[in-house]
C-alpha cells in the first residue's frame, strides 16, 4: 500500500513537471541570435494594461459562463420539459465549434452589410470587449453545464427528499444543500473558463479585443513573444487564489444516502422562462448561427459545381489523435485528482493542485512554440537520431507522440477540474462497508468506486474530447508532418478563402462532436 502510494505521487510530480517542458524550448529560443534586423523591445508599460483587460475578460465571461451554464445544468438534471434531451446536447455543441470560427461568423454577421447587421440596423464592425465577452461566453458556458450537470447527478436524493417533505422551500434547499456540495465544483469551472478565455488565441484576434493574446497574435519577435507569455502566465496566479477561496477545504462526502435516480420537476412560470432563454442564447449562437452559416457556404459551393477538398484523411485524423490526446490526459489528470481529493495533506494537495494547473496555464500557441524549439534543441544536441531522420526523435515525431504530449500539457488542468469534483463526492462509507465483508480493494474500486465515478468520467472524456478536436495552435505545429485534422483543415482553408471547405470541415467537426456525444451518453447509461 505504502509503495503505491508512493508510485502514485512519482507519477504525478512527474506529471505536473511536464510544463518545464516549454518553458525549456522557450528559453532555447531565447538563447538564439537575433537575425539581422532586431525589434526594440517590448514596453511594459504596454503589457499592465493588457493584463488589467485580460482579467477583466476572464472574470466578466466567468461569470456569466457560471449564471448561463449553471441554469442549463440544473434543467438538464432536475427537470422535466418538453425537448430536454435535444435542447441539452445542442446547447453542449458550441465546445466543439472553434472560437475564433464562431468569432469569425458572428463578426461577418453584425457587419453593417451582414444579414444581422442589416436587420438591426448596425454602424459599425462588431468588434472589441463586448463582442468578444459575447462569443467566449457562448463558447465557455459547456463547460460549466457539462460539470454542474454531472456533479448534481451524483447527490444522494434522499435528503433533498427530506428536505422536500419538511417543507423546505427550493430556493432555502438550494442554498442549504445543494450550493456547499456545489461549491467545488463551481470553484473549477470558473477556473476552466478563466483559464480558457486568459489562453484564447482566436477570438480575441479576430474581433481586435486588446487583450494579452491580441498583443501576443502581432508580436514582432520570438522575445516579445515569451515576454507576454510570462505575463499571461502570471494572470493564472490571482485566479488560483480565488480558486481556493471559493473551493474551501472539500473533502470526499460521507452521506448516509446511497445515490439513485432523482425525480424531475416540471417547469413552470419564470423557470421555464429563464431555461428557455438560456437555452435561446446557447443555441441561437453557438449553434444555429454557425451551422446557418456554414451550411450556406457548402451549399453555394455545391450550386456552383465547386471540388471540394478530400476530407477522408483528416476526418480520421482527428479521430484517432482526439481520442488518443482525450484518454492519456484523462489517465494523467487522474493521479493528481485522486491524490489531492482523497490521499494529499492540505498543504501538499495545494501545492499538487496548483502545479497542475500551472502546467495547462500555457497558452497552445506558446506551448506548441516551445515544444517545437524544444525538438529543434534536441535535434541540435543529438544527431545522431535527428540527422537521417530514421529512429529516435523523428520516429516519435511521425507517430505523433509529441502532439499527444502538447494535448496532455494543454488540457491537464481541464482533465483535473472535471475529475476532482466526482472524486470528492464519492461516498466512502460505501467502500468502508465492501472493505469489511472481506472485498479486495480492487474488486471494491470495479463494484463500488467505478460506477459511481463514471457520471464524472463520461464529463471529463467529452470535454477534453471536444477541446483536442478544435485545438489549432498545438494542432498547426505539431501534427505530423503531410497530415491534417478536421480544425487544421478549418484554418486552412480560411487562409485559401475557401468558405465552402471551410464549412464542409466545420459541420464534419460538428458531426463527430455529436457522434461522440451521443456514444458517450449510450455507455454511461447501460455502464
Amino acid at each position: 500500500m505504502k509503495g503505491l502510494k508512493i508510485a502514485r505521487w512519482v507519477g504525478a510530480v512527474g506529471i505536473v513537471s511536464l510544463v518545464a517542458l516549454p518553458i525549456v524550448g522557450m528559453i532555447f529560443a531565447h538563447a538564439q541570435p537575433p537575425g539581422l534586423v532586431t525589434p526594440p523591445p517590448l514596453e511594459w508599460g504596454r503589457v499592465w494594461p493588457l493584463v488589467l483587460r485580460t482579467l477583466l475578460l476572464a472574470f466578466g465571461v466567468a461569470a456569466a459562463s457560471l449564471l448561463l451554464g449553471t441554469v442549463l445544468g440544473f434543467a438538464q438534471a432536475r427537470m422535466a420539459y418538453r425537448g430536454r434531451r435535444v435542447l441539452g446536447v445542442l446547447s453542449i455543441l458550441p465546445l466543439a465549434i472553434p472560437s475564433y470560427l464562431i468569432a469569425a461568423i458572428v463578426r461577418e454577421s453584425m457587419a453593417p452589410n451582414g444579414p444581422l447587421g442589416s436587420l438591426l440596423a448596425t454602424e459599425s464592425v462588431f468588434t472589441g470587449m463586448g463582442p468578444a465577452a459575447l462569443v467566449l461566453t457562448v463558447a465557455c458556458t459547456p463547460y460549466v453545464q457539462v460539470l454542474v450537470a454531472s456533479a448534481l447527478t451524483r447527490f444522494p436524493a434522499a435528503e433533498e427528499e427530506a428536505a422536500r417533505a419538511l417543507g423546505a422551500p427550493p430556493l432555502r434547499r438550494f442554498r442549504s444543500l445543494l450550493l456547499p456540495r456545489l461549491r467545488p465544483t463551481f470553484s473549477f469551472a470558473l477556473l476552466l473558463v478563466s483559464l480558457y478565455v486568459i489562453s484564447d488565441f482566436g477570438a480575441v484576434a479576430v474581433l481586435d479585443c486588446p487583450v494579452l493574446t491580441w498583443e501576443l497574435y502581432q508580436a514582432r519577435g520570438a522575445r516579445d513573444a515569451i515576454v507576454l507569455g510570462f505575463a499571461i502566465m502570471a494572470c493564472v496566479i490571482p485566479l488560483l487564489a480565488l480558486l481556493r477561496l471559493l473551493a474551501g477545504s472539500a473533502r470526499p462526502e460521507r452521506s448516509l444516502g446511497a445515490p439513485r435516480m432523482h425525480s424531475r420537476t416540471p417547469l413552470r412560470g419564470t423557470g421555464r422562462f429563464a431555461v428557455l432563454l438560456a437555452h435561446a442564447i446557447q443555441i441561437g449562437v453557438g449553434v444555429l448561427l454557425p451551422v446557418t452559416v456554414l451550411c450556406g457556404w457548402v451549399f453555394r459551393g455545391w450550386m456552383n459545381d465547386v471540388s471540394f477538398a478530400p476530407l477522408e484523411g483528416p476526418v480520421l485524423n482527428t479521430a484517432l489523435y482526439t481520442i488518443l490526446g482525450a484518454s492519456c490526459t484523462l489517465a494523467c489528470a487522474a493521479i493528481p485528482a485522486w491524490l489531492v481529493a482523497r490521499d494529499a495533506s492540505r498543504r501538499a494537495g495545494n501545492v499538487l493542485e496548483q502545479a497542475t494547473y500551472l502546467t495547462s496555464a500555457v497558452p497552445g500557441i506558446l506551448l506548441a512554440f516551445g515544444v517545437l524549439h524544444l525538438l529543434l534543441g534536441l535535434q541540435r544536441h543529438a544527431p545522431w537520431t535527428l540527422a537521417t531522420g530514421e529512429g529516435g526523435w523523428a520516429t516519435l515525431e511521425g507517430m505523433g507522440v509529441f502532439l499527444i504530449l502538447a494535448y496532455v500539457m494543454r488540457f491537464l488542468g481541464e482533465g483535473y477540474a472535471a475529475l476532482k469534483p466526482a472524486i470528492l463526492g464519492l461516498d466512502l462509507r460505501q467502500e468502508e462497508s465492501a472493505r469489511s465483508l472481506g472485498a479486495s480493494r480492487w474488486r471494491t474500486f470495479r463494484r463500488v468506486t467505478w460506477p459511481a465515478l463514471i457520471p464524472g468520467v463520461t464529463a471529463a472524456f467529452l470535454l477534453l474530447f471536444l477541446s483536442i478536436a478544435k485545438e489549432l495552435p498545438v494542432t498547426l505545429m505539431l501534427t505530423p508532418l503531410g497530415e491534417q485534422t478536421l480544425a487544421y483543415r478549418v484554418f486552412d482553408a480560411q487562409q485559401e478563402a475557401s468558405l465552402m471547405d471551410v464549412g464542409l470541415a466545420g459541420l464534419l467537426l460538428l458531426c463527430l462532436a455529436v457522434g461522440m456525444q451521443l456514444i458517450l451518453m449510450r455507455w454511461r447509461r447501460h455502464a
